[in-house]
């Protein structure tokens, strides 16, 4: 009997993941995803692919699901997994039952001029939490000491304020979005809640008071704001921190940062620094157990250098700025010329980036124009076949690889404005000589022609526009901002001078490489990076597993 869980905002299914990959001795799953939610049709797609590997024995999985992994595209891939469909229809119907696309509702929201921008009325948001709570209660099937986990959306705290006979403020739709998180514990009254939010919610204050606390306050006591649904009570513990005292069985933390989980400090490539809330409910015992920090921190390095090199795609380059039109921002309009991308010219690209930066100043070059080979795979593909991508005996070897996979999929680089490859190798090779990523000033004190070419480029928002990822080092947060351009995410090998690839940015976040994201790259980039770090989750399931076990008995599991 394995522990159920509900996911709300599920995104590509990151948390739901490393609670999934908990086994028993007998090799059974410890928990079962019944139920996970998310509006994003192609996060949606990921969801239900995963569901359906998960439905097989880890020794079981089926050669068409390799086979989907294995297509060079991403179009051939979703006609692939059609053929599973047909081959393992109970399978497939498991997991379309499982993973769900659905848009938690919010109230309506109008623009200044009385135009609709989305949301729900009274009524729809009636009918929306019914067919909600049909499909939970069918999905537990009568259990009652159910996990629910995910990431409701409370970045709209620190904007505006909140009316508390409502509980949160009506007017950002994000806000109600952790409203029905909450209303869904008042509702169902999970056993565990594990809730996952940015860093900043510790921050945000509105009229003086702080935000983390009225959203704590709301936990621990869900009848404050639904008092319809007789809800049980609360204790909220940290995962990382113990708490100073536990007064009438509360917990007490005398910093908010006893709540944030630094996730380099638990094994994972990556300094990504979350809110993480576990939610007890009254009568259910912790364990008093705490995430583990790790001696050594993983680098980024250590996770990517093994990957194939892939080159950058070549799309335009900047020629110069209209003076007779201008865009709607009321700037000069500019002009590129399109380029074809093939290997020949991105190599002639790269040899006068080289002759450039060998004649403007004192870059490491340490013969790189040599050392520059074009990629045996080009700018990759959708599966790229290739063996021993991490050393042997790394503390994620087991994590990320299957054996059954001989390749990596979603490892396709984008293409670049042929200036920005020039200002990316330029970082990289600056990254190699100093240790740090170059910010604005030094871009402008190396020559003039690295300097970003947009009317605001002094106005302090461009000081750190080009990041590099340090290798010795575990990489800076990947944020869904990967999906609009690489600039903050250049790879610190200026032999290939370009962005990181989906696949990269999967290690980074702790995805097995058999974990397939789908949708076109844009949409795999922005599932990627809103996504929780499932070797994280995994650490934090283990801790999740011992309050069961405590209260429920070995038999639950």
């Amino acid at each position: 009997m394995p522990i159920p869980i509900i996911d709300l905002f599920a995104g590509p299914g990151g948390l739901g993941e490393g609670f999934s990959s908990i086994f028993d001795d007998n090799n059974d799953p410890v928990f079962d995803i019944k139920l996970s939610i998310e509006k994003d049709e192609n996060a949606h797609e990921t969801l239900r692919l995963r569901s359906f590997y998960r439905k097989f024995p880890k020794e079981g999985v089926p050669p068409e699901f390799y086979e989907v992994i294995r297509q060079k595209s991403w179009k051939k891939r979703k006609a692939t997994i059609d053929k599973l469909k047909t081959k393992y229809p109970e399978k497939w119907k498991a997991a379309d039952n499982e993973a769900w696309c659905f848009e938690l509702p919010y109230p309506e929201e109008f623009d200044k001029k009385g135009n609709k921008k989305g949301g729900y009325t009274e009524s729809e948001i009636s009918e929306r939490h019914k067919l909600i709570d049909r499909r939970i209660t069918k999905a537990l099937n009568g259990r009652e000491d159910f996990l629910l986990i995910g990431g409701p959306p409370c970045q709209a705290y620190s904007l505006v304020g909140r009316s508390r006979n409502q509980g949160i403020s009506d007017e950002d739709h994000r806000v109600h979005l952790y409203k029905e998180y909450l209303r869904i514990i008042a509702k169902h009254h999970p056993a565990v809640f594990v809730m996952e939010n940015v860093k900043g919610l510790l921050s945000s204050r509105v009229d003086g008071q702080k935000i983390f606390d009225l959203i704590k306050s709301d936990l621990k006591n869900p009848d404050k704001v639904f008092p319809g649904y007789d809800s049980p009570r609360y204790q909220i513990y940290s995962l990382a921190a113990e708490p100073l005292s536990e007064d009438n069985e509360e917990p007490f933390y005398k910093k908010d940062t006893d709540y944030l989980i630094k996730s380099e400090k638990y094994g994972v490539p990556q300094k990504r620094h979350r809110v993480i809330l576990l939610g007890i409910r009254k009568g259910v015992k912790h364990v008093s157990k705490y995430l583990k920090k790790e001696e050594n921190e993983v680098s980024l390095e250590s996770v990517i250098d093994k990957l194939p090199p892939v080159r950058s795609g070549v799309n335009r380059r900047f020629i110069k700025h209209h003076t007779t039109e201008t865009n709607a921002t009321g700037t000069p309009k500019r002009v590129y010329e399109n380029l074809k991308d093939s290997s020949s010219s991105w190599l002639k690209i790269i040899t006068e980036h080289i002759e450039k930066l060998n004649k403007w100043g004192d870059m490491p070059l340490n013969g790189l124009s040599k050392s520059i080979k074009l990629p045996t795979d080009g700018t990759g593909s959708e599966f790229v076949e290739c063996e021993d991508t991490l050393e042997k005996g790394h503390p994620l070897e087991m994590w990320y690889l299957d054996k059954e996979l001989n390749g990596v999929p979603n490892h396709e680089s984008r293409s670049h404005l042929t200036q920005d490859l020039m200002r990316y190798m330029f970082a990289s090779l600056f990254v190699r000589k100093n240790g740090e990523f170059p910010r604005l000033e030094d871009y402008e004190k190396y020559h003039e022609d690295l300097i970003p070419d947009h009317a605001n480029v002094k106005s302090g928002k461009f000081t750190d526009r080009f990041r590099v990822q340090v290798g010795d080092k575990p990489a800076t947060t990947v944020t869904s901002h990967i999906s609009k351009d690489g600039h903050y995410f250049i790879h610190y090998d200026p032999a290939q001078c370009r962005s990181l690839t989906v696949r990269e940015a999967a290690r980074i976040q702790s995805f097995p490489d058999n974990y397939v994201f789908c949708g076109s790259r844009t949409a795999q980039y922005h599932q990627v990076g809103n996504a929780v770090p499932p070797y994280l989750a995994f650490q934090i399931a283990e801790i999740v597993k011992g309050i069961y076990i405590k209260n429920y008995g070995e038999a639950i599991i």
